[in-house]
């Protein structure tokens, strides 16, 4: 009996040392591809949004966020190399998918909506279009990243305040949609890259310019363009749509994806809350005037009900141009868009 208590003792001990040197559950780590530099707001929140995910999953989740396209990934070929599971993660805006995906290339465009309450009617319909589309591709779309309100004006060499003075003026665009749209209202516009744009500006190729005064800082737009008019409309602010590998998302643990979708609901609270946006608008008017820049009165309203009309058109021939899927596409976005 002495034996037997002495061999049970020791079948113990050896099992509680065999537990002991069970390793923790392994680490998963999944790559997100971030093709914008580390000094972008959207790169601030994908890290706050990586940091995020591995708090709430204990550590057992970790992303690691390669920036300024440190992967050697092009935004153009997002719905491709995101079905290679390299990298598991990464986020797209919408115009960058003209080659691949055009249908949701213009879901959005420049003249639809005036402001964040417009906006955010719209953007349930805006994220059913995107789930759907992308998920063509075989790609995961487990939550958004919301497109700051970034109010769009027209960057003069001399005073405009009217469509009616624009139309004797040569004006620069930045996309074919908005050239489409100035066309139709008898604007001359034209495409110039943003890093030509303060030259072209300067010797006059162009006269104006459809710019975002909270960036004209960033290539000094103010020192060759002193008069300011705001159009009444934001540049498109179509979301981010978050891409996940489909596989690598279907295999995810429940726990960990609970913690990865606890993450994107706060990322998304944070990133649609449009409310600071007015305040960062009329930061960057008074730097601008402080430094020279003379601000006039937005449009008038027939000119803001004239460039609606237009966009609204241009929406519509894009589409037919693309095809059902975009045609169905625009149609659920302009429901869901205030009448």
């Amino acid at each position: 009996m002495k034996t037997l208590n002495v061999l049970t003792y020791a079948a113990r001990a050896v099992g509680v040392a065999l537990l002991l040197q069970v390793p923790a559950q392994a680490q998963t780590e999944w790559r997100f591809n971030n093709s914008y530099p580390a000094s972008r707001p959207e790169s601030a929140q994908i890290r706050t949004f990586a940091a995020d995910v591995e708090k709430r999953t204990g550590g057992k989740l970790k992303i690691s966020v390669s920036e300024g396209g440190a992967l050697g990934l092009k935004d153009a070929d997002a719905m491709r190399f995101m079905q290679t599971g390299t990298p598991e993660l990464g986020y797209i805006w919408p115009p960058f998918l003209g080659r691949d995906a055009p249908a949701l290339a213009n879901i959005y465009v420049y003249g639809l909506v005036a402001n964040a309450d417009e906006h955010l009617k719209a953007l349930p319909a805006l994220k059913s279009v995107l789930k759907e589309g992308i998920a063509k591709w075989n790609v995961e779309v487990p939550g958004f990243l919301g497109f700051s309100i970034v109010d769009a004006a027209l960057f003069c060499r001399e005073p405009v305040k009217t469509l009616e003075e624009l139309k004797k003026k040569k004006l620069r665009v930045g996309s074919r949609e908005q050239v489409e749209t100035f066309k139709r209202l008898g604007v001359a516009a034209q495409i110039v890259p943003q890093n030509e744009l303060y030259a072209a500006l300067q010797t006059g190729v162009v006269d104006c310019a459809l710019y975002a005064p909270r960036f004209a800082n960033s290539i000094s737009l103010q020192e060759v363009a002193k008069h300011v008019t705001p159009t009444g409309f934001p540049f498109p602010p179509a979301p981010y749509a978050l891409l996940a590998h489909k596989a690598k998302w279907a295999a995810l643990p429940a726990d960990l994806k609970k913690g990865f979708l606890d993450a994107v609901t706060e990322l998304e609270r944070v990133s649609f809350n449009f409310d600071t946006d007015t305040a960062t608008e009329a930061a960057s008017r008074d730097k601008l005037q402080s430094q020279g820049v003379t601000y006039h009165p937005a449009l008038p309203a027939a000119d803001k009900a004239a460039i609606r009309r237009s966009a609204l058109e241009t929406w519509d021939v894009l589409a037919k141009e693309t095809g059902a899927d975009a045609i169905a596409y625009r149609q659920k976005v302009l429901d869901a868009l205030p009448k």
